[in-house]
């Protein structure tokens, strides 16, 4: 076109390529110009003012939602997704320290490398179920408590649990793939780390549209977090790399795994909720999903046991 004006200009090329979307859908006859710090949409004189007119229609229309924009929909009931998660791993630790049912849990339900690598493949799931002692579960069910009442905060309770649970899961699997056989570990703190990396996916995917320094703000804060809380007492000497405690007994591998597969599961979980593909049965599905697994899990440990 060479005869045309302009009829708006921006540096956001996702505002540019809405509103462009908008004249395409009413057939207004329009060219987006511009490089990569400005673009602008320019039309035939003629069409200048319809296309002002159906886009100051669309702002009126979305002005809520554009308010709204950044603001999180929050879910109500946090504490009691946290209490939900406090009471279940005190259960569970309660019924391995009683040796319920005449079975040892732990060698039932922990992760073990060469079983698992042999057909056991509940023991990713039910090794989130169990811990060494009480030190080990209060650690994991206050850290757990947290971050699953935040991700419920912005995704509810079906998602959080799909991806907290899944993330964990996953987390084990990929840890003692990459151990090998030899690999023998419990506990929640792979779940607890899924969840600390599903929130920071969240608050990361929220962040695109900001400047780059602010949308790598979360990611950041998510790494240093399980720096310092995932590491167990492990330290980076310049000279020798990572060095570890006399007694050292963290399985640091499962903790960045758990936070690895935590990430993709946020990300995933977060296009679910604001992408509208998430129907209301889809979503009573998921929250079902999550107790199922572990029940079918514990009840394959648990015959294979006697």
């Amino acid at each position: 076109m060479h005869d045309e004006v302009e009829i708006l200009r921006a540096a956001d090329p996702r505002l540019i390529r809405e509103l462009s979307l908008v004249l395409k859908s009413v057939g207004i006859q329009h060219r987006v110009i511009g490089n990569q710090h400005q673009q602008w949409i320019a039309t035939p004189p003629e069409l200048a003012r319809p296309a002002l007119e159906q886009l100051a229609r669309y702002q009126r229309e979305n002005a809520g939602r554009r308010r709204g924009e950044g603001r999180l929909e929050v879910f109500a009931g946090a504490a009691v997704q946290a209490l939900l998660w406090a009471v279940v791993l005190a259960l569970f630790h309660s019924l391995t320290q009683a040796g319920a049912l005449g079975v040892d849990w732990r060698r039932a339900g922990a992760v073990d490398g060469a079983l698992l690598r042999s057909g056991e493949w509940w023991r990713p799931v039910t090794a989130l179920c169990l811990h060494s002692d009480l030190e080990h579960l209060i650690s994991n069910l206050c850290f757990g408590a947290l971050f699953v009442a935040l991700l419920h905060q912005v995704l509810g309770p079906a998602l959080t649990w799909t991806a907290v649970l899944l993330g964990g899961a996953l987390g084990n699997a990929l840890n003692a793939g990459i151990a090998g056989p030899e690999l023998r570990s419990l506990g929640a703190s792979t779940a607890v780390f899924a969840a600390l990396g599903a929130l920071t996916a969240v608050q990361w995917s929220r962040k695109q549209a900001a400047s780059r320094a602010k949308r790598w703000i979360p990611l950041i804060a998510g790494l240093l977090l399980l720096g310092w809380n995932g590491m167990g007492g492990a330290h980076h000497d310049p000279w020798r790399g990572i060095q570890l405690p006399a007694d050292f007994n963290t399985d640091v591998g499962a903790h960045v795994a758990g936070f690895l597969c935590g990430l993709a599961a946020g990300v995933i979980a977060w296009r679910l909720r604001t992408g509208g593909r998430l129907r209301s049965g889809t979503e009573a599905l998921l929250l079902w999903a999550a107790p199922v697994l572990v029940a079918l899990a514990w009840c394959a440990a648990l015959l294979a046991a006697r």
